[in-house]
């Protein structure tokens, strides 16, 4: 059998700061509006840890209210507005909500299209200043998609970032939202996007984007169906190796984010040994929101897997 620790409450939580302090701290010191320790934190970061970081800080209520005190304060620095804008791009989606086009009001698209206005002008400030920012530029490429700018705009600022940081994760996952069909692009776009950056990114996060594109693909492909076509479930396969079980590949803060998405596709596509190495990676410490939803959708198809790779004759829906 495949073994596996339990916590003593035999409860599964969560993990929502990847065991980082410096994002505890942050998100506390954002609720508590403080400013000095979130500067602290954020100048002081890696790469790889700024762009988790600044997650943080574009999602956290209230931000909006006082930045603007902090960017009179420093005039000289582009952090406050870098802060300003991420923050603005989430707020503007919490003013449309997350419904299709048809369930947004006149004003929540007025609200919408300001607050995009807003974060636009911020972070052009940013790169105008500080061309070398790459989480200003991350942002810009959400904001391409958003306010649904012509697609070789779209490029140029995905082209800058990896400039940039070549291998900068959520940059890459939000180009591969720009390409999708429900986002003015094409399966074809999508998937040759995948395909090419994780070739070009052996060894690192990015193959993970060949998994994301098949979850989004499967909405007009039949559901897991299509996560079970054979041809799918090794092109999923062949992505982890040549990810996080590359020879070249050496474990970041990101990486539990990429064990959970090839943990969900390889259960899905019936790779249930591979699946369960990957269960065991992520242990009861690692789990995460995405893609599974739930921590019971995530113990139910971890189950399934171990059961599968003992004994294989149950099925999943």
């Amino acid at each position: 059998m495949w073994s596996f620790k339990k916590r003593p409450d035999d409860v599964l939580k969560i993990n929502n700061y990847l065991y980082d302090p410096g994002a505890e701290r942050l998100d506390q010191a954002l609720g508590e509006r403080d400013w000095p320790t979130i500067r602290d934190i954020l100048t002081t970061a890696a790469p790889e840890q700024l762009m988790y970081y600044m997650d943080f800080v574009a999602s956290a209520k209230g931000l909006e209210e006082w930045i603007p005190d902090v960017i009179r304060a420093e005039p000289h620095s582009t952090l406050p507005l870098l802060a300003r804008g991420a923050r603005a791009v989430h707020w503007a989606w919490e003013a449309r909500g997350s419904g299709t086009s048809d369930t947004v009001s006149r004003e929540q698209w007025d609200v919408w299209f300001q607050r995009l206005k807003l974060a636009e002008n911020c972070l052009d400030e940013v790169t105008d200043r500080d061309p070398g920012c790459a989480e200003a530029w991350h942002y810009l490429v959400i904001l391409g998609r958003a306010r649904q700018l012509p697609v070789e705009e779209r490029w140029r600022r995905f082209t800058r970032l990896i400039e940039i940081d070549p291998t900068h994760l959520f940059g890459h996952e939000q180009m591969l939202q720009n390409l999708m069909p429900k986002w003015s692009g094409s399966t074809e776009a999508m998937f040759d996007f995948a395909r090419t950056r994780a070739a070009a990114c052996p060894g690192t996060n990015i193959p993970i984007l060949v998994v994301q594109a098949h979850l989004e693909h499967r909405r007009s492909e039949g559901g897991n169906k299509h996560l079970r076509r054979n041809d799918v479930a090794g092109e999923i396969y062949a992505a982890a190796h040549d990810s996080f079980w590359h020879e070249g590949y050496r474990r970041s803060l990101l990486t539990p984010l990429v064990w959970n998405h090839f943990a969900y596709g390889l259960t899905i596509g019936r790779f249930f040994r591979e699946a369960c190495a990957v269960y065991d990676l992520i242990g009861d410490d690692w789990v995460r929101s995405a893609p599974w939803g739930s921590v019971d959708r995530f113990v139910e198809l971890r189950d399934w897997a171990r059961d599968e790779a003992d004994d294989p004759v149950a099925d999943e829906g």
